[in-house]
């Protein structure tokens, strides 16, 4: 039986959506920069580094997940264990820099709150 896609192309588009995450999130930050309030300016950058870090964060993690699942086989549930986890670890690093660049930037709540 044929595959539907090949390892190749996989990896391809996981490359593409990489590049375009990162690309999506450098364009769409440097277009809304103008409209963004002097005072979140800073916390605007933070958070353009932080979503445009979520690019390399695909393709590296795809690379582990592949790794793993090379190692262990397709069918088992140790790897999908450790791939949930590595998966889940992720999303709680990048939702807490998300979230927690306000402090960093020394951004008051009123100032967050401005539009």
């Amino acid at each position: 039986m044929k595959e539907l896609i090949t390892e190749e192309q996989a990896n391809l588009l996981i490359l593409l959506l990489s590049i375009a995450v990162t690309a999506g999130s450098l364009v769409f930050a440097f277009v809304r920069r103008p409209k963004v309030p002097k005072p979140r300016k800073k916390l605007w950058g933070i958070q353009t580094v932080i979503s445009a870090a979520l690019g390399p964060a695909i393709w590296c993690f795809w690379r582990v997940y592949n790794s793993i699942e090379d190692y262990y086989g397709l069918d088992s549930l140790k790897a999908l264990g450790i791939n949930f986890l590595i998966a889940v670890g992720i999303g709680v690093l990048f939702f807490a820099l998300f979230f927690g660049a306000p402090r960093w930037a020394g951004t008051s709540k009123s100032a967050q709150r401005q539009k």
